[in-house]
C-alpha cells in the first residue's frame, strides 16, 4: 500500500491541475468573447456553463466511483478534461466555446470523487490532512491559473497557447493518476451490482448530513458572494484600481495555501469547534472590513478572512465526511460538490441585486451570518452524541 503522502500528493496534483486549468481560462474568455463577437448574455451563460455542468456531473460520478473505483473514474474525468481544453483550442464560436465549458464542468465534476478517496483513505484524526491536500489545491489553482492565463493570452496564439497549457497540465496528471495512485482497499472488491443512482441519493437521509449541507449552501452563498463583490467595495471604499484588486486576491490566495500546508501536517479531532472557530474569524474579519478605513486595517482583517476561508473549507467537509456510509460516500460528496456549484451561479446574483445598495453593510450581514453558521455547527455535533468529540 502506497505512503499517505504519496497519495496526497497524487490527488493535490489531480485537483491543482482542474482549478490551475479553469482558472487559465477564465480571464481569457471575455478577451476571446470580444474576438469572437460574443454578446454579455452569451458570455454570462459561458461564465456559468461550468458550474452548471458540475452540479449536474458531481453526485453521478461521485456515484460510479462508487461502484467502479475511484482511480478509474479520476483517470476517466481527466481524460474529459483534456478533451475539453483541446475543443476551446480550436473553438470560433460561441457553441464551441459553450461545448469545451460543459465539457470541462461535466468532467470537473470529479473534485467529489478526490474527496470520497480521501476519505477512503484516511481515518477520523488525518481526514482534515487530506481535506487539506484539496483546500491547497483550490488555493495554488486560483492564484496560478489566472496569474499564468493572463500571461500566456498576451502570446500572437494566446487561444491555442492557453488550451494547450491547460491540456498538458491534465494530461500530466492523468500519468501520475495511472502510474502512482492505488485503489483504495475498501474500493478494490467492491460490488458492480451497487443499488441505482437515485435509490442511493435518496438514502441520503441522514439529519447531520442534512444538516451539514444547509450550514455549506449558506456559506458557499457567503462565499460566492464576497468573490464577484469584494472588488466593488474596495472600489467605492479605496478607490482600488484591477491590478491593486488582484494582488488582495492574491494575497487571500497565498494566506490561505499556507495556512492548508501548516494543516497538511497536523491531525485533527475536534472538527465541529475547528468549523465555529473558522466562522469566528470569518465573523471577526467580515465585521473588520465593514467597520475599517485604511489599507493597513483592511489587510489585517482580510487575514482574518483567509485563515477563516481556510478552516471552513478544510474541516466542514472532513465533518460532513464522517456521517457518510462506505456505500454512498461518492455520491454525497457529489451532492456537497454540486452545493457549491448551485451557489457559485446563484450567490454572485443575489451580492448583486444587494451590493449597490449596500456596499460596506454587506459585510456586516455576511458577518453576523457566519458566526451563526459556526453556532449551529458546532451545536449539531455537540448534540449528536456519536460525534461529541468532533
Amino acid at each position: 500500500m502506497m505512503s499517505l503522502n504519496r497519495s496526497f500528493f497524487v490527488v493535490f496534483l489531480i485537483v491543482a491541475t482542474e482549478l490551475i486549468g479553469f482558472g487559465l481560462i477564465i480571464p481569457v474568455l471575455p478577451q476571446l468573447a470580444s474576438q469572437f463577437y460574443i454578446d454579455h448574455f452569451s458570455l454570462g451563460i459561458l461564465m456559468s456553463a461550468f458550474s452548471f455542468a458540475q452540479f449536474i456531473a458531481a453526485p453521478i460520478l461521485g456515484h460510479l466511483s462508487d461502484i467502479y473505483g475511484r482511480k478509474s473514474i479520476l483517470i476517466l474525468s481527466k481524460c474529459g478534461t483534456v478533451l475539453s481544453y483541446l475543443v476551446l483550442a480550436y473553438a470560433h464560436n460561441f457553441w464551441l466555446f459553450l461545448l469545451a465549458r460543459l465539457l470541462d464542468g461535466f468532467t470537473g465534476g470529479n473534485i467529489a470523487v478526490a474527496r470520497a478517496y480521501i476519505s477512503d483513505i484516511t481515518t477520523k484524526e488525518t481526514r482534515s490532512r487530506g481535506m487539506a491536500v484539496i483546500g491547497m489545491s483550490f488555493g495554488l489553482g486560483f492564484v496560478l491559473g489566472p496569474a499564468i492565463g493572463g500571461f500566456l493570452h498576451n502570446d500572437v496564439n494566446g487561444q491555442f497557447v492557453t488550451s494547450l497549457v491547460a491540456a498538458s497540465l491534465s494530461l500530466l496528471a492523468i500519468v501520475f493518476t495511472f502510474f502512482l495512485l492505488e485503489e483504495p482497499q475498501k474500493k478494490k472488491h467492491v460490488s458492480k451490482k451497487s443499488s441505482g443512482f437515485f435509490k442511493q441519493l435518496m438514502s441520503i437521509q441522514n439529519r447531520m448530513i442534512v444538516g451539514v449541507c444547509g450550514i455549506y449552501f449558506v456559506y458557499m452563498i457567503i462565499f460566492s458572494g464576497f468573490e464577484v463583490t469584494f472588488s466593488v467595495f474596495t472600489d467605492h471604499m479605496y478607490n482600488y484600481s484591477t491590478k491593486q484588486n488582484s494582488f488582495l486576491f492574491m494575497y487571500l490566495g497565498i494566506i490561505a495555501i499556507l495556512v492548508q500546508g501548516i494543516f497538511m501536517r497536523k491531525s485533527f479531532s475536534s472538527l465541529g469547534f475547528l468549523v465555529f472557530l473558522g466562522c469566528g474569524l470569518l465573523s471577526i474579519g467580515f465585521f473588520g472590513m465593514f467597520i475599517s478605513s485604511s489599507t493597513t486595517l483592511l489587510l489585517v482583517f482580510l487575514t482574518f478572512v483567509a485563515v477563516g476561508f481556510s478552516f471552513v473549507n478544510t474541516f466542514l467537509p472532513s465533518l460532513y465526511s464522517l456521517y457518510l456510509s462506505e456505500s454512498n460516500r461518492g455520491v454525497a460528496l457529489g451532492i456537497y460538490e454540486s452545493i457549491g456549484s448551485i451557489c457559485r451561479m446563484i450567490g454572485p446574483i443575489i451580492a448583486y441585486l444587494v451590493a449597490f445598495d449596500l456596499l460596506r453593510y454587506e459585510y456586516l450581514a455576511f458577518s453576523c451570518t457566519v458566526f451563526v453558521l459556526g453556532c449551529v455547527a458546532w451545536g449539531m455535533v455537540l448534540k449528536d452524541r456519536s460525534l461529541v468529540n468532533q
